[in-house]
């Protein structure tokens, strides 16, 4: 039986890595080809490989159904406990790690400020998302329908003279956070705080929530901030990687 298992293992890493004819499959495991088709066979009817009209084996949907349901079992706030520890002893900053829920964002988790100055947040407390950094970096990761309707509900409420107040300030604030990979909080939530945030996402892409740096400006300057962004996207996306993400590369560009 063990060998059966090792073997259904060393088939799928193979069509994993390249898809596969069966004689292909068969060279590379060590068996004869009729061996290989049986243990084919079994892993085609559970819909973990797929062929095609010329017997070419890839990976099935049933394999990604399950790396998904394992992926959405992995609990967000322990996965990126480590992460945020680091970032926090990194910035001396106060960290937030938030999701989405209905139309508010929500602080699952929280690392305090090395600096004297603390902010009023807690876990559990919600937030809009048009005047926070974490709310806004999400909805801009989202399918666009499910922002559009998010942002059709959003009651504007005035908490600063910097707060976003309309759909269509917030819709092109979301267009530029979904370029630049990240979102601001410029004194918008409270008159003394800024805010950057980046999306963490999963293995197809879906956003699963955000992580933040909260400064005040007693202690830092809003463009002392910005330049605290390169080392809150590492940790965004080393939480990412935990969940299946990877960062597709860069085209590369011809020389003339």
């Amino acid at each position: 039986m063990s060998q059966t298992v090792e073997r259904a293992l060393r088939i799928l890493e193979r069509i994993a890595s390249q898809a596969s004819t069966i004689d292909e499959i068969a060279d590379f495991v060590g068996v004869h080809p009729t061996t290989a088709l049986r243990t084919l066979q079994v892993l085609e009817a559970r819909q973990f490989v797929v062929r095609d009209d010329r017997h070419v084996f890839r990976l099935g949907s049933g394999l990604f159904a399950l790396a998904n349901e394992a992926l959405e079992k992995i609990d967000l706030r322990s996965t990126a406990g480590p992460y945020l520890d680091r970032l926090n002893q990194d910035v001396g900053h106060t960290i937030h790690l938030g999701v989405l829920e209905g139309d508010k964002v929500v602080y699952i988790d929280k690392r305090e400020s090395l600096n004297p100055v603390r902010l009023w947040s807690r876990i559990g407390n919600e937030a809009s998302v048009h005047c926070t950094a974490l709310g806004k970096v999400i909805l801009a990761y989202l399918p666009e329908k499910e922002r559009q309707r998010i942002a059709d509900g959003v009651v504007f409420e005035r908490l600063t003279e910097n707060t976003v107040s309309s759909v269509e300030e917030l819709m092109g604030q979301l267009e530029t956070a979904a370029e630049l990979g990240y979102a601001v909080d410029h004194l918008e939530h409270e008159p003394f705080v800024n805010c950057i945030a980046c999306p963490i996402l999963g293995a197809d892409g879906r956003v699963l929530g955000a992580i933040s740096i909260t400064t005040t400006t007693i202690v830092c300057t809003y463009e002392e901030m910005l330049e605290l962004r390169p080392v809150l996207v590492a940790a965004a996306e080393a939480v990412s990687s935990e969940y299946g993400w990877r960062q597709e590369p860069e085209p590369q560009q011809s020389v003339a």
